[in-house]
């Protein structure tokens, strides 16, 4: 199998890179760069907007954690992330692509200023490092599995091919790339459902008759407890990440806001329907494995499949990765060229700073990467500052005329003190919800102090 699966990966390596390349050729501005020059149709939108966080998060993780847990843990993958989507197309894509937007950061800088252009910018690059360095080492070791390098040579050289794919054509390159991509990872979804079901005689929905009655519950509600923490999860993902520069950007590459709005609420349906296959493959594990190690979709692949059909359902996961890690990477890198380095180095063109901007990032999830589980795992808890931080800001600005850099900045600093428990480890109540819900009064309270001053 390690054979035939080098040469596969040569292959699909370089199909990766011929596409990045010839995407190369659209590059003449920093508009084309960031968004696309605004020119993405409906089926390109749709695709880039399901690939956004469709990786191996939704395959490996959550399958696993549905395994164990059920239907529950859900409220993250695929579920909020899914409604995420469906949420952003019915209430920001449109005013938020009619604005011509490049970041998020333009948008904080247009409606409350500099300042806190420049706090998203520096608040979001740890959001992302960390995610970018977990996909770096998670991919590394998935190699190091089949072949004999050690896992710090993948690691640098998953970032070094990511950072290429990248910078060869921004925006276009990266969704492009993440569309095929996303196309082999539902055939070889679908193909290794069908398998499973065809191999078990009970058939999938019979399994699922046999799954364990405490599993199938979706929201936990013994206790009030547990009802706000299932809430406060799922509004991390479902509310949080619609303020994310990775699907900002894509909504901004739509070229109307017609294609930017179906484009989310078709990519929001999709993404649930295709998450659920990896659901059902989680809650029939213990039938259709018994007693295994490690993690199910590996086992189902080694179970199931012939060494051909194993080597595409690889290639499916390293597919999901490594789509993952371009997106991530060109979302902090735009916010850093086009937010911040622009402003200081007014002798260079946008454009070779927005390529300049994504080796900084890269260079930063690398060192994160070697640097260990306990600080980019930190950093990687720190994607709730999405929800905390911006989602006040966001909303506010987009519909409420009482606009405030000093308000906002209050507001934003008191969730974040109130969501800190939570980022350590304390998650006795959802502190990131309480956070968001008690930063509008804050808000509004600050503004109209302020205007008194």
């Amino acid at each position: 199998m390690e054979t035939a699966l080098f040469y596969t990966l040569l292959v699909y390596f370089g199909l990766l890179v011929a596409l990045a390349v010839f995407m190369s050729g659209r590059m003449e501005s920093e508009e084309d760069f960031l968004v696309g020059g605004r020119k993405f149709n409906l089926w390109l939108t749709t695709f880039c907007l399901f690939a956004t966080w469709f990786g191996a998060g939704t395959l490996i993780a959550a399958t696993d954690e549905v395994a164990a847990e059920g239907l529950q843990v859900t409220a993250l993958e695929p579920l909020g992330a899914g409604m995420c989507l469906v949420f952003s197309g019915l209430f920001l894509a449109k005013p938020l692509w009619e604005l011509k937007l490049m970041t998020y950061a333009d948008f904080f800088r247009d409606k409350f200023g500099v300042k806190l252009e420049f706090l998203s910018v520096m608040l979001n690059i740890p959001i992302y490092v960390g995610w970018i360095a977990v996909q770096i080492v998670s991919l590394a070791n998935i190699l190091a599995v089949f072949f004999p390098l050690p896992v710090w040579a993948f690691m640098i050289g998953i970032a070094l091919f990511a950072c290429f794919l990248t910078v060869s054509g921004g925006m276009w390159s990266v969704s492009i790339t993440d569309s095929f991509q996303l196309l082999i990872i539902i055939i070889g979804l679908f193909y290794l459902l069908f398998k499973v079901s065809g191999m078990v005689p009970e058939g999938i929905m019979g399994l699922l008759a046999n799954v364990e009655a405490e599993k199938l519950i979706l929201i936990p509600h013994d206790k009030a407890s547990d009802v706000f923490n299932w809430l406060g999860v799922f509004c991390i993902s479902a509310l949080g990440n619609m303020t994310g520069q990775d699907l900002g950007q894509r909504m901004f590459s739509a070229k109307s806001a017609r294609v930017a709005k179906l484009g989310c609420l078709i990519a929001g349906v999709g993404y649930i329907v295709i998450g659920a296959i990896p659901v059902v493959l989680g809650l029939t594990a213990s039938q259709t494995l018994g007693e295994y190690e490690g993690s199910v979709v590996p086992n189902l692949i080694k179970s199931y499949l012939d060494p051909v059909t194993a080597v595409i359902l690889t290639l499916t996961i390293i597919s999901a990765v490594v789509s993952t890690i371009t997106s991530a990477l060109l979302a902090p890198s735009s916010m850093l060229s086009h937010n911040f380095l622009k402003h200081r180095y007014k002798e260079l063109s946008t454009l070779t700073l927005c390529k300049y901007g994504v080796l900084v990032v890269t260079a930063i999830s690398l060192v994160t990467a070697f640097a260990g589980e306990d600080v980019y795992g930190l950093l990687e808890a720190s994607y709730a500052i999405g929800f905390v931080g911006f989602f006040v800001p966001v909303t506010v600005g987009l519909y409420s005329k009482k606009l405030s850099e000093k308000a906002c900045f209050v507001s934003v600093g008191v969730s974040i003190l109130i969501w800190l428990p939570e980022l350590f480890g304390h998650e006795e109540i959802p502190y990131s919800l309480v956070a968001v819900i008690i930063g509008y009064p804050v808000y509004f309270l600050a503004y109209k102090y302020y205007q008194k001053a």
